[in-house]
């Protein structure tokens, strides 16, 4: 095994990466990694202090790549099958758009005003602050969820026919939305919702979910009534093992 991913296994970067991994059926191990828990060295492998950092020993010991985008070119340039990346210029272009478009302000927006206060806050020991996260939810988001459902539209996949990287980087911020308890309106936002539930029960993804629902009942993490049922019935069946016992 050749390749190793370091990172948080809530990042939705993380998970980018992964993803890409898991679809092109390449073999990888998993280093967990907080940032803002990280000695001071990790500054030396990212220095902007961020996850994924992708090591390739095939290239060399002290080889190491930071940023998802980056890792994810250089996945796909190594093990070019299956294509993740569109070939034609216009479509590789517009799929760049897209992971940009969802690596940045909808990211921040999703990961510093309703996943952190929601889920993160609670991880570290604080009280949730769910009001700024519904708050977002229901103001600050929809605009970007009407752009996404026009750009779907009628199709399958943002772009092209056939699952790609700009799939994979707008799907994985729908599952932090998830893990913290929020779910699109499928009436207002039909094609977005069929999409996000295709790709989330994926199995690339799936398998990403399932390592972070355990992961967040060994946190003790108790969650809230709307969040994904997956994670719901598992604590409901873990605290009925313990009281079994």
């Amino acid at each position: 095994m050749t390749l190793h991913l370091m990172g948080s296994v809530l990042s939705p970067f993380v998970r980018k990466a992964r993803i890409v991994l898991e679809e092109k059926g390449i073999d990888y191990s998993l280093e967990p990694v907080v940032p803002f828990m990280a000695p001071d060295s990790f500054t030396d492998l990212s220095p902007l202090r961020r996850v994924p950092v992708l090591k390739d020993s095939e290239i060399g010991p002290d080889w190491a790549l930071p940023d998802s985008s980056a890792i994810c070119s250089y996945i796909e340039r190594k093990y070019p099958i299956p294509a993740l990346y569109p070939t034609a210029a216009a479509d590789y272009g517009r799929a760049l758009w897209f992971e940009e478009y969802a690596d940045t302000e909808f990211s921040n927006i999703i990961g510093q005003s309703i996943f952190r206060p929601s889920l993160v806050q609670v991880l570290l020991g604080s009280e949730p602050d769910l009001e700024l996260a519904e708050r977002t939810f229901e103001e600050t988001l929809p605009p970007y969820f009407g752009y996404l459902e026009g750009s779907i539209a009628s199709r399958t996949f943002f772009v092209g026919d056939a699952l790609g990287i700009a799939d994979i980087s707008i799907a994985v911020h729908f599952q932090n939305l998830r893990l913290a308890g929020f779910e699109i309106d499928a009436t207002e936002y039909p094609a977005l919702a069929v999409f996000v539930d295709r790709l989330l029960t994926r199995k690339s993804f799936s398998k990403c979910f399932d390592e972070e629902a355990a992961f967040l009942r060994k946190q003790g993490y108790k969650p809230r009534p709307s969040l994904a049922p997956e994670i719901a019935e598992s604590n409901l069946r873990e605290k009925g093992n313990t009281n079994d016992g």
